[in-house]
Protein backbone atom coordinates (compact mmCIF):
# COMPACT_ATOMS: atom_id res chain seq x y z
CA UNK A 1 0.00 0.00 0.00
CA UNK A 2 2.30 3.02 -1.35
CA UNK A 3 -0.59 5.71 0.57
CA UNK A 4 0.38 3.83 3.78
CA UNK A 5 2.27 7.14 5.08
CA UNK A 6 -0.57 9.93 4.22
CA UNK A 7 -2.88 7.60 5.37
CA UNK A 8 -1.28 7.30 8.48
CA UNK A 9 -1.08 11.40 8.54
CA UNK A 10 -4.75 11.37 7.68
CA UNK A 11 -5.83 9.51 10.30
CA UNK A 12 -3.86 12.11 12.81
CA UNK A 13 -5.50 15.02 11.13
CA UNK A 14 -8.88 13.21 11.38
CA UNK A 15 -8.27 12.70 14.79
CA UNK A 16 -7.37 16.17 15.09
CA UNK A 17 -10.40 17.69 13.49
CA UNK A 18 -11.79 15.98 16.15
CA UNK A 19 -14.29 14.08 14.16
CA UNK A 20 -15.53 10.29 14.02
CA UNK A 21 -14.18 7.91 11.58
CA UNK A 22 -16.44 6.22 9.35
CA UNK A 23 -15.71 3.86 6.08
CA UNK A 24 -17.53 5.26 2.94
CA UNK A 25 -16.46 3.82 -0.26
CA UNK A 26 -13.22 2.58 0.75
CA UNK A 27 -12.20 5.41 2.35
CA UNK A 28 -11.61 6.26 5.90
CA UNK A 29 -13.81 9.58 6.10
CA UNK A 30 -13.43 12.01 9.04
CA UNK A 31 -16.39 14.65 9.62
CA UNK A 32 -16.00 17.89 11.79
CA UNK A 33 -15.51 21.48 12.00
CA UNK A 34 -13.42 21.40 14.42
CA UNK A 35 -9.73 21.35 14.63
CA UNK A 36 -7.66 20.77 11.61
CA UNK A 37 -11.10 20.74 9.63
CA UNK A 38 -11.55 24.10 10.60
CA UNK A 39 -8.29 25.60 10.68
CA UNK A 40 -7.36 23.98 6.82
CA UNK A 41 -10.64 23.49 5.39
CA UNK A 42 -13.63 25.44 6.90
CA UNK A 43 -11.93 29.11 7.30
CA UNK A 44 -10.47 28.24 3.60
CA UNK A 45 -13.91 27.96 2.24
CA UNK A 46 -12.87 24.47 1.12
CA UNK A 47 -15.26 21.14 1.82
CA UNK A 48 -13.11 18.25 2.21
CA UNK A 49 -8.96 17.24 1.58
CA UNK A 50 -7.44 13.53 1.16
CA UNK A 51 -4.57 12.67 2.61
CA UNK A 52 -3.92 8.77 1.18
CA UNK A 53 -6.73 6.76 1.97
CA UNK A 54 -7.99 8.89 4.52
CA UNK A 55 -10.82 12.24 3.79
CA UNK A 56 -11.44 15.09 6.44
CA UNK A 57 -14.43 16.71 5.51
CA UNK A 58 -17.16 19.59 7.04
CA UNK A 59 -19.75 18.45 4.95
CA UNK A 60 -21.98 15.89 7.00
CA UNK A 61 -23.56 15.24 3.94
CA UNK A 62 -20.22 14.98 1.62
CA UNK A 63 -22.59 14.78 -1.89
CA UNK A 64 -21.16 11.40 -3.64
CA UNK A 65 -19.90 13.28 -6.74
CA UNK A 66 -17.58 15.17 -4.21
CA UNK A 67 -16.63 11.77 -2.42
CA UNK A 68 -15.99 10.36 -6.09
CA UNK A 69 -13.46 13.21 -6.57
CA UNK A 70 -11.98 12.45 -3.55
CA UNK A 71 -11.46 9.02 -3.83
CA UNK A 72 -9.36 9.53 -7.26
CA UNK A 73 -6.69 11.32 -5.02
CA UNK A 74 -6.81 8.07 -3.08
CA UNK A 75 -5.59 6.52 -6.30
CA UNK A 76 -3.96 9.11 -6.96
CA UNK A 77 -1.91 8.55 -3.65
CA UNK A 78 -1.66 5.23 -4.46
CA UNK A 79 -0.20 5.18 -8.03
CA UNK A 80 2.08 8.25 -7.22
CA UNK A 81 2.92 6.99 -3.34
CA UNK A 82 5.03 9.34 -1.54
CA UNK A 83 5.52 11.59 -4.47
CA UNK A 84 1.74 12.70 -4.44
CA UNK A 85 2.10 15.76 -2.61
CA UNK A 86 5.33 16.97 -3.56
CA UNK A 87 3.89 16.60 -7.48
CA UNK A 88 0.34 18.13 -6.14
CA UNK A 89 2.15 21.07 -4.58
CA UNK A 90 4.43 21.74 -7.34
CA UNK A 91 1.43 22.15 -10.27
CA UNK A 92 -0.43 23.71 -7.55
CA UNK A 93 2.19 26.33 -6.58
CA UNK A 94 2.50 26.45 -10.92
CA UNK A 95 -0.42 26.32 -12.34
CA UNK A 96 -2.99 27.17 -9.23
CA UNK A 97 -5.74 24.95 -7.92
CA UNK A 98 -7.81 24.79 -10.96
CA UNK A 99 -5.47 24.60 -13.48
CA UNK A 100 -3.60 21.50 -11.41
CA UNK A 101 -3.94 18.21 -13.60
CA UNK A 102 -4.37 16.07 -10.55
CA UNK A 103 -7.47 18.21 -9.64
CA UNK A 104 -8.86 18.29 -13.10
CA UNK A 105 -8.22 14.37 -13.34
CA UNK A 106 -10.24 14.17 -10.13
CA UNK A 107 -12.85 16.43 -11.34
CA UNK A 108 -13.16 14.74 -14.43
CA UNK A 109 -13.85 11.40 -12.59
CA UNK A 110 -16.35 13.18 -10.59
CA UNK A 111 -18.49 14.47 -13.55
CA UNK A 112 -18.40 11.00 -15.05
CA UNK A 113 -19.59 9.10 -12.01
CA UNK A 114 -22.37 12.13 -11.58
CA UNK A 115 -23.30 11.66 -15.66
CA UNK A 116 -23.56 7.83 -15.69
CA UNK A 117 -25.59 8.20 -12.34
CA UNK A 118 -27.35 10.76 -13.47
CA UNK A 119 -27.95 8.17 -17.26
CA UNK A 120 -28.89 5.44 -15.20
CA UNK A 121 -32.04 7.27 -13.17
CA UNK A 122 -33.05 8.31 -15.92
CA UNK A 123 -31.77 12.29 -14.98
CA UNK A 124 -29.55 14.62 -16.64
Amino acid sequence: MRSLPYTLLGCLLGLGSLGRPRLAHGLLLFQSRRGFAWLFLARRGFVAVTFGRVVITTDPALPLPTLMHEQHHACQYERLGLLFLPVYLYWHLRAGYAANPLEQAAARCAEQWAAEHAAGSGQE
